[in-house]
C-alpha cells in the first residue's frame, strides 16, 4: 500500500487568512486509489493498525514540514487504538518534531469525542499531551453521544463541529439559533469553535453569522498535497462574506426595531383602556388578536397570577399540557420581565427568550406595571409572544 499526504486548509474568517491545515490520508493499493476507511480496515486485517497510523502520522509531519508555512497549526486525527497509556510518549514525538524544525505549540492532536469507553483513560491521554505543548481537538462534535460534560472534563483548546450541524441548519431558522447557542456554549469552556463542512455560500455565511471562530471546507479550498490554495481569492471571498453578513444583519435588526415598536404599541393602549376600564379582556382584545401574541395575562404586586391566560383560538394549549393550562394562583415573581417592571412602573419590558409555560415553548415577554382601579391597585400586565417573531 502507497501512502501521501494532503492538506486542507482551516480558515480564521475574523484574520481572514489560513490559520492551519488538516492532514488528510490518500492511500493506494495495486495502482488504485481507496479511502482512508479502507486503508485502515486493511491494515486492521494484517495485524497492524497502529504501525500503519505511525507510519501516516510520520508521513504527515514530513510532508508539512517541507510546505511553506510560517506559524500555521498542523491538525492529526488520533485514531482510538493509539490512545492508551503505552502511546504517552510525547517526549519522543517531540524529537522527531525538532527534527523537522517543528514545534508541539503547532500541532492539533483531534480526538473523537467518545474515541474510548474509559473517560478517565482519555482524560489522562489529553493532560499529558496538553502538558507536553500540544493542542487538543475534539473532532466530529454533535454526533453520536456528544455532550457538553465531556468538553467541560477535557477543556480542549478546539472543538471542530460535524459538518451534519451545519447541513441541518441550512434554511432552517430554529436549527440555526440552535447553532450560534451552541457555538457560545462551546466557547464559554474557552475552546475555540471551527465549522467543517463548509461548501457554499451560504454556509459561509451561516458560519459567520453564528460566531465559529474557525471554518473548513471545499468553499474555501480543497485538499491538495500542497495545500495550495488562491490567496487573493480567498481574501476576496472572505471580505465579500463580512460584507453581505454586515449587510444582512442590518436589515434584520431593522425589521426587528419595527415589529418591536409595532407590538409595544399594542401593549401600551392595552394598559392604556385597562386603566380607563377596568376590563381585562375587553382592554386587550385588539392585543388578543395580534398575530404574534400567543397569552395575555395580569400578576399582582407579588407576582402572582390573577386571571387566566387569555389566548386567541387557534393558540390554545396542546391537550398534552394540559396539566399546565391552568395558571390561576400561578407565581411569576421571578420571571425577570416581573422584576423589570416593578422596578420601572408605566415603561414596557421586553424580555429575554426563554422557555415558557404552559406548552413549553421559547417565548418572550412583553410587560408593563400600572395602577388599577380605585383604590389603585398595582398590577403586572403581560403578553407573551413566541421568541422567533422578533429574532433578528
Amino acid at each position: 500500500m502507497r501512502i501521501h499526504s494532503h492538506f486542507q486548509p482551516i480558515i480564521s474568517l475574523t484574520h481572514r487568512r489560513v490559520v492551519g491545515y488538516e492532514a488528510l490520508l490518500r492511500a493506494s493499493i495495486a495502482g488504485q486509489a481507496c479511502s482512508p476507511i479502507e486503508a485502515f480496515q486493511r491494515a486492521s486485517c494484517e495485524g497492524r493498525i497502529q504501525q500503519f497510523d505511525r507510519a501516516c502520522i510520520s508521513n504527515h509531519l514530513r510532508a508539512f514540514s517541507q510546505l511553506a508555512t510560517e506559524d500555521q497549526w498542523l491538525f492529526l486525527n488520533l485514531r482510538s487504538e493509539t490512545i492508551h497509556p503505552d502511546n504517552q510518549r510525547s517526549a519522543f514525538l517531540k524529537r522527531f518534531l525538532e527534527r523537522k524544525g517543528l514545534g508541539s505549540e503547532r500541532m492539533v492532536l483531534e480526538i473523537l469525542e467518545d474515541a474510548i469507553d474509559d473517560p478517565q483513560q482519555l482524560k489522562a491521554f489529553v493532560e499529558h499531551y496538553k502538558a507536553a505543548g500540544y493542542l487538543i481537538a475534539i473532532d466530529d462534535f454533535g454526533t453520536g453521544a456528544s455532550n457538553f460534560d465531556r468538553i467541560w472534563q477535557l477543556e480542549p483548546h478546539i472543538v471542530k463541529l460535524d459538518r451534519s450541524m451545519l447541513v441541518n441548519a441550512r434554511n432552517n431558522s430554529k436549527r440555526q439559533r440552535w447553532l450560534a447557542r451552541c457555538i457560545a456554549l462551546l466557547r464559554e469552556t474557552g475552546a475555540l469553535v471551527l465549522l467543517e463542512g463548509v461548501e457554499t455560500e451560504d454556509d459561509a455565511l451561516l458560519t459567520l453569522d453564528s460566531e465559529a471562530d474557525l471554518a473548513q471546507g471545499y468553499y474555501f479550498a480543497r485538499p491538495s498535497a500542497d495545500g495550495a490554495f488562491e490567496e487573493r481569492r480567498l481574501l476576496d471571498s472572505i471580505q465579500g462574506l463580512h460584507q453581505q453578513a454586515l449587510k444582512g444583519q442590518l436589515q434584520r435588526h431593522l425589521a426587528q426595531l419595527n415589529k418591536e415598536k409595532e407590538i409595544k404599541n399594542h401593549l401600551l393602549q392595552a394598559a392604556q383602556a385597562l386603566q380607563q376600564q377596568g376590563d381585562f379582556a375587553q382592554s386587550t382584545l385588539a392585543l388578543q388578536n395580534h398575530p404574534a401574541i400567543e397569552r395575555v395575562y395580569l400578576l399582582n404586586a407579588q407576582g402572582v397570577q390573577t386571571v387566566e391566560n387569555i389566548c386567541a383560538a387557534d393558540k390554545k394549549t396542546a391537550p398534552i399540557y394540559r396539566p399546565l393550562s391552568k395558571s390561576v394562583g400561578a407565581l411569576w415573581a421571578r420571571r425577570s420581565y416581573f422584576r423589570k417592571a416593578l422596578e420601572q412602573p408605566g415603561q414596557i419590558q421586553l424580555s429575554e427568550p426563554y422557555l415558557g409555560l404552559p406548552d413549553a415553548s421559547l417565548d418572550r415577554t412583553l410587560s408593563i406595571a400600572l395602577q388599577v382601579g380605585q383604590p389603585a391597585q398595582l398590577l403586572v400586565l403581560c403578553a407573551d409572544l413566541p421568541a422567533a417573531y422578533l429574532e433578528p
